[in-house]
């Protein structure tokens, strides 16, 4: 005994001083192969990171026919930062933008005003000129009226009537016709704006009627009017440069918070111009055919390095022009994932050019990968700091391995002095305590220490919103219910081993209990790709049992086959009447179990995967429990199972001679 206790204390003494030896040598090399593997899972899961987010943002060029192409314009102009768009309905035709000459749109005076228009341009008759533009005011139809009266307000003010001009244009700057009119209407009545503009400006008469249509002009920018009409990109365009010019926008912008909110009118401005100067490189739609969803597209517009950007959906074809500064500027998260004081980090473009990070180093990247698979052939390179970063991890793990080493050892040699006066006891040990000490242990640790970090975390407050509030809550709930399992069984196998465990029996329906526990699993069950059928005829003989009793047992059966069944799992419960007797049956599509278990499968504790690690919770109670209650019932449990062709437990409980009644 001396001899053995003495082996025992100083060879496991002598391997550790070894181990910590060679822990100590080895430790620089497993550091850097740890922080390695660590920056490289990093670096995947910030990569897919990424792709969800890029995802998301491009979820604003999906064509929806319920926006109007100028709203969709801003927002992806302003928000997402795009720096040009393109869009296309489902046939392929150019929504935005759409320019003035598309289609011959192009707005001039009418040839009915010909005449008028040469008294008042050639001629010069001004007078005259008034004249004619009123009587084709009163013969035109609408879009022709304004027409008419923009005519006659300009020659009215090269007549030296400004007064005169400013009312009759008006009629025009002012015209219902705003909100109702269509694309030509919109353009005469900007026309109308502008002029009004040019006459009132530095004229303190009309200071309020110059910022009142000024701010009329600013709302026809870069929107739909009341019925969706539009001004062309071109006209839109003009007029915000205008509008930008006259120094007072930015006035009327801050007065006005919702006018503009997505975007700046500069930002917006050159957005628009880059639109025009992308449509006329690519005048159909067919040319981005091969591009894929999603991924950029290197492009070299008029000299300038800008990526396209294609989104495809039924109801039509989005291209978004980006720049490669906002490309760049979309990765900064990227980079900012990898500054600490272990690792350097550089992305390059698609050219291999630097866009973010450190400038080219001599030391070899430890890691490289894509950043993304929608930005083809940018890449992320990570590079070690130097030594100092393995030789301060490597220090504290030395140290730590040092004074584990040495408590270890105190520990043992302790432990060797208290084992020479106890091992004689400690030899008479039951093993089914020491199993089931072991057992309870992890099972009912488990699920506590999982409840104690989601309650943690909830009354620490890191949480995004109430549904992950209500998800932690629902996992709480879930491992309680788990753990109230756990206790049932333990509480049920003490009474067993007391024999205090009674049942009163009664005539029951067999339908009854199948269905009662059909209907306790339905929820579990209904969750992930389960498929549970029941088979339960309503006219089976009737039985003298406890019906809870019987119903756990039948729980018992369909969790196990749940817990122990891959992810498409099937499981069935039947029920037959047999030899005078109800058969109950429970079969799934599970592991199954090999010969020399079935022999076992009742016994108290027993499980065909005996470590602390294994794939299902249990104590290896629940089926020594099921036979306790059928043996009480008289009847039988037997199993019928094979490895990867899943497992049958049948339960068999005579039926109730007829006339058994009442309660026993």
């Amino acid at each position: 005994m001396v001899l053995l206790l003495s082996v025992a204390v100083i060879l496991p003494t002598v391997c550790l001083l070894w181990f910590m030896n060679e822990a100590v040598k080895t430790e620089r090399l497993v550091v850097r192969q740890r922080l390695t593997q660590v920056y490289k899972t990093r670096l995947t899961e910030v990569s897919a990171e990424f792709d969800r987010k890029w995802v998301e943002h491009g979820m604003v060029l999906e064509r929806q026919s319920s926006v109007h192409h100028y709203r969709q314009f801003v927002s992806a102009a302003g928000r997402n930062g795009y720096d040009g768009l393109l869009v296309y309905d489902d046939r392929g035709r150019r929504l935005y933008p759409a320019l003035s000459t598309d289609g011959g749109t192009l707005t001039r005076p009418s040839d009915m005003f010909a005449d008028a228009w040469e008294m008042e341009s050639v001629r010069q008759d001004y007078a005259q000129a008034v004249e004619r533009y009123e009587q084709y005011a009163r013969i035109s139809d609408e879009t022709g009226r304004l027409a008419a009266y923009i005519g006659k307000s300009r020659a009215l003010s090269k007549l030296g009537s400004r007064d005169l001009a400013i009312e009759e244009c008006k009629r025009v700057a002012f015209s219902p016709l705003a909100g109702r009119g269509d694309s030509h209407c919109l353009a005469l009545i900007a026309n109308a704006r502008l002029l009004m503009l040019s006459w009132t400006k530095g004229n303190p008469a009309y200071t309020r009627l110059h910022e009142d249509t000024f701010q009329r002009l600013l709302a026809m920018l870069f929107g739909p009017n009341q019925v969706g009409f539009s001004l062309s990109a071109d006209e839109n365009l003009f007029i915000a440069r205008r509008a930008l010019d006259t120094g007072l926008a930015d006035n009327l912008l801050e007065a006005d918070a919702n006018l503009f909110r997505d975007a700046s009118l500069q930002r917006l401005i050159e957005a628009e111009e880059r639109s025009i100067r992308f449509a006329a490189a690519f005048p159909t739609v067919d040319l981005f055919d091969e591009w894929e969803s999603g991924k950029l597209q290197p492009l070299d517009l008029h000299g300038d390095r800008f990526y396209g950007l294609v989104r495809r959906t039924d109801r039509g074809t989005c291209v978004a022009l980006v720049s490669g500064a906002n490309a760049v500027r979309t990765l900064a998260d990227c980079a900012a994932h990898f500054q600490d004081s272990n690792v350097d980090c550089r992305i390059l473009d698609d050219t291999g050019q630097l866009v973010r990070g450190i400038e080219e180093s001599n030391r070899e990247p430890f890691a490289t990968a894509a950043v993304s698979e929608y930005f083809p052939g940018w890449t992320i390179q990570l590079f070690f700091k130097g030594g100092d970063v393995f030789e301060r991890a490597a220090s504290e793990r030395i140290a730590l391995y040092t004074w584990t080493g040495l408590l270890v050892i105190a520990l043992i040699l302790g432990s060797g002095v208290v084992a020479a006066k106890s091992i004689g006891k400690q030899v008479k040990l039951n093993r089914l305590k020491n199993d089931f000490i072991a057992t309870v242990t992890h099972e009912l640790k488990t699920p506590l220490a999982s409840m104690r970090v989601l309650v943690d975390t909830l009354l620490e407050g890191n949480y995004r919103n109430p549904q992950q509030v209500t998800e932690y809550l629902q996992l709480v709930s879930r491992e309680n219910e788990r753990l109230s399992r756990l206790i049932d069984n333990f509480l049920t196998f003490s009474r067993m081993e007391r024999n205090k465990q009674a049942f009163q029996m009664r005539p029951v329906s067999p339908a009854s209990i199948a269905h009662t526990a059909a209907e306790a699993v339905k929820t579990k069950l209904g969750r992930g790709n389960c498929r549970f059928e029941t088979d339960i005829p309503d006219d089976l003989p009737t039985v003298k049992a406890y019906h809870d009793a019987v119903v756990t047992v039948l729980v018992n059966l369909i969790d196990n086959a749940y817990k122990y069944s891959d992810d498409e799992k099937r499981i069935t419960l039947t029920a037959a009447a047999k030899n005078r007797s109800v058969c109950f049956s429970v079969s799934d599509n599970g592991l199954g179990m090999p010969r020399r278990a079935l022999k076992r499968i009742f016994r108290r504790f027993y499980q065909v995967d005996r470590s602390l690690s294994r794939r299902a919770e249990g104590c290896g109670l629940g089926l020594s429990i099921a036979k306790f209650i059928i043996d009480a019932h008289h009847g039988t449990i037997a199993v019928e199972s094979k490895p990867g062709q899943g497992s049958t437990f049948t339960v068999t409980i005579p039926a109730a001679s007829p006339t058994s009644s009442g309660p026993r």
